[in-house]
């Protein structure tokens, strides 16, 4: 595959997962969105999304010459599918005839004579297969199975998080009083961020970004740090932000303390501030980068639902790097919103989320979309920074990729100056 089809095939995945992303929360709708982009995108003729219960494989979603199909089972011993989630790779059959792996009687019920299948897999765990299908023989290439094997690998998330999504309403549905306890919650959390804000508690950790030929340090990603006798992860600080409507106050504080750091660091090292796209867009931003080096400054652009207005945000974000500031996108790689990002934002950077890294190592496949993503960004003129290195394995797989940057506790833990 060349580069430029390469860089297609992850737009065409890209744009795939923004319409998952659109079919909303539910997981009924969520799966329905992905056995039709996966049948679309693979040009076949159906495809199907199956989870195991017990010792059978069940047909949860279909589509083509499949949908008729849903609710059908079949065992797990003697099937593809079932035999897809003990090896957790993707696997491809051109024969259903021929093929001893197959459940032949459920492949002629389904009208089927090859197939590709692909596990489901989120946090070391298979959640399902993604099946697509075809009624001829030697239907599917080398192309088409990376292109299931990559959408598989970002999808799965996206099904695991619908599914904890259902489960957690109907949990809090269940509760009585629940409502009276959230609003309660979302005081208190007010209050504790207006105090910490007034009394300017926030402090920051720099954590180093190597670059891997030399390994020398080209730049830091400044992290904040709160009141240790809260208790609370530094996520949750910025969740409560979040619903307290403080989240432009609370990342303008850290940003600032960020950079009192900044004169202190190597004259040729840069420092990366974390900020949301309504932050990215404040006129209080522009006017503290403003006293700084722009050319020392990194804005990681980190998103978690989606952006309402991409032309706003990027004439923000242009305005920005035309003083010479440059833009990451953040957390490439964990959902929908990251990948959109670094589509329509045009950044300069582009880091690899840690779930792409955590076992690059150890799984081909994450190799092959890193490489993707690579080859991306080395056509849009982008770097590629690998967030959460923790071993030598990792470290040498990312070599080997070309993958040019990194940071993570294998190459320096985050330090208070």
């Amino acid at each position: 595959m060349s580069d430029e089809e390469a860089i297609a095939l992850l737009t065409r995945i890209v744009a795939a997962q923004g319409e998952i992303a659109a079919a909303g929360p539910e997981p009924q709708d969520v799966v329905d969105a992905i056995t039709h982009r996966a049948q679309e995108l693979t040009g076949s003729a159906g495809a199907v999304l199956e989870i195991r219960d017990g010792d059978l494989m069940r047909y949860w979603s279909a589509s083509g010459i499949a949908q008729s199909q849903i609710g059908m089972t079949l065992p797990v011993q003697g099937s593809l599918s079932g035999r897809c989630i003990t090896e957790a790779r993707v696997l491809r059959c051109d024969d259903s005839e021929e093929d001893p792996r197959v459940n032949r009687d459920a492949c002629r019920h389904v009208g089927l004579r090859s197939m590709l299948v692909a596990p489901l897999r989120f946090r070391g765990q298979v959640v399902g297969v993604l099946k697509v299908l075809a009624a001829t023989p030697n239907a599917y290439d080398d192309t088409a199975s990376k292109t299931l094997e990559q959408l598989s690998t970002l999808v799965a998330a996206s099904l695991y998080k619908a599914i904890e999504h259902a489960q957690m309403r109907a949990a809090l549905e269940a509760r009585m009083g629940q409502g009276e306890r959230d609003r309660k919650q979302v005081h208190d959390a007010r209050e504790r961020l207006l105090q910490v804000l007034e009394k300017r508690q926030i402090t920051m950790a720099l954590q180093p970004i190597v670059r891997l030929a030399d390994g020398t340090i080209t730049g830091y990603e400044a992290l904040a740090r709160f009141p240790l006798e809260y208790d609370l992860s530094t996520g949750r600080w910025f969740e409560d932000a979040a619903r307290s409507g403080l989240s432009v106050e609370l990342e303008l504080a850290a940003a600032a303390a960020a950079l009192t750091h900044l004169a202190a660091l190597p004259a040729e090292a840069f420092l990366s501030i974390n900020i949301s796209p309504e932050t990215a867009c404040s006129e209080r931003l522009r006017h503290l980068v403003a006293r700084h080096d722009p050319h020392r400054l990194v804005l990681e652009v980190t998103e978690h639902t989606a952006v309402d207005d991409y032309g706003r945000l990027n004439q923000c974000l242009s305005a920005l790097q035309e003083t010479g500031l440059r833009i990451a996108v953040d957390d490439t790689g964990a959902g929908f919103a990251s990948l959109r990002h670094v589509l329509r934002l045009a950044p300069d950077i582009i880091k690899l989320d840690i779930t792409l890294v955590r076992e690059v190592d150890q799984r081909p496949r994450m190799q092959a979309l890193i490489a993707a993503l690579l080859t991306f960004a080395q056509g849009t003129q982008a770097d590629l920074i690998a967030e959460g290195v923790e071993n030598e394995r990792q470290l040498e797989t990312l070599k080997a990729l070309g993958v040019p940057f990194a940071q993570g506790f294998h190459l320096g833990y985050p330090q208070t100056p």
